[in-house]
């Protein structure tokens, strides 16, 4: 998608969603009840979410045989997060950029990387949110079978990507280098058993500590749901990685958790009412720590921000749950 019809269409989903809310506004002001404590502990959560990330991009770039300084990830995965809100996905080109001119790491190796984390990510929150689904609430409904249907249909892609064998090609073309060298990345961390433990572990610890932060949001405005709804809630956090049209999925993210909040029998609003909550909170995680990971990376080298063109740049948001 165009890089600049994909901000215009995260402004008009998110200025349908405030429109919306504004009509229920009076009935959701008097739920607000976001005490300090909460905060504090939901930007501590999000915090916390990016050191697990941190250490789960270093084991898989470790798998790469691409090691890199822990504090040094940590700080280009913020950073990354904050560019992904400009037109043209800059975070994702500039982590590909960075670790290819600190560390050595081939482009289609970043691909590798990039895609084997989010599709092992996302495999892992889909198994756990469908589980949940259908031994806590069922699939009696209308729309818990069609979500049934988007954890299946999530399981389903990302296993395919995670395992399917590909014929490597044999041709000399630039295409067939670079497939060569994905194949190959993605063979040398899949056979790597104990990297994929570790990771699955963390990504694990990552999507309870999004269902966690969710749960809190609920507390604070006052609706209770049955623990394993947050964790449904959480895994549809990870699964719309798989959206990738706008910027930090900005608007699509928010939708979807207002549809999963109307699975578990709480209203529309209220479920768009914690999503949006959660983006505020996103949000100004972002801009403030991730602008202090940015600009100290720009004063570390300065010419890593200028823009330059990767031959196979994901396509996927790069923003956390």
């Amino acid at each position: 998608m165009n890089k600049w019809l994909s901000n215009i269409l995260a402004l008009i989903i998110f200025a349908f969603l405030l429109w919306y809310l504004s009509g229920y506004w009076e009935q959701l002001k008097v739920m607000l009840n976001l005490r300090p404590e909460l905060l504090v502990t939901m930007y501590f959560l999000y915090f916390l979410s990016f050191l697990v990330s941190a250490f789960v991009d270093k084991y898989l770039l470790k798998a790469l045989d691409t090691p890199a300084a822990f504090w040094d990830i940590f700080r280009l995965d913020n950073a990354a997060s904050l560019l992904n809100y400009v037109p043209m996905k800059f975070g994702t080109l500039f982590r590909a950029n960075y670790l290819k001119r600190h560390y050595g790491l081939a482009y289609p190796h970043f691909a590798t990387f990039f895609f084997y984390t989010i599709f092992l990510m996302t495999a892992l929150a889909a198994v756990v949110g469908l589980g949940v689904l259908l031994t806590v609430y069922g699939a009696a409904g209308y729309e818990s079978r069609i979500l049934a249907a988007v954890f299946v249909g999530t399981i389903a892609a990302s296993l395919l990507f995670l395992f399917t064998p590909l014929p490597v090609p044999k041709a000399a073309g630039q295409f067939s280098s670079m497939l060569r060298n994905f194949l190959s990345g993605r063979a040398q961390i899949a056979r790597q058993t104990k990297t994929n433990i570790v990771a699955a572990v963390l990504l694990s610890a990552n999507f309870l500590i999004t269902a966690l932060r969710i749960g809190i949001i609920y507390h604070s405005i006052g609706k209770s749901i049955h623990p394993a709804g947050y964790l449904i809630l959480g895994a549809l956090g990870f699964v719309v990685l798989f959206i990738g049209l706008t910027p930090g999925a900005l608007g699509i993210r928010e939708l979807v958790l207002g549809f999963g909040a109307v699975v578990l029998a709480v209203p529309l609003e209220v479920g768009l009412l914690a999503a949006m909550i959660d983006r505020a909170i996103t949000i100004s995680y972002t801009f403030v720590v991730g602008g202090c990971c940015t600009v100290w990376l720009w004063r570390k080298s300065p010419t890593d921000f200028k823009q330059q063109k990767v031959n196979s740049s994901p396509r996927v948001s790069d923003h956390i749950g």
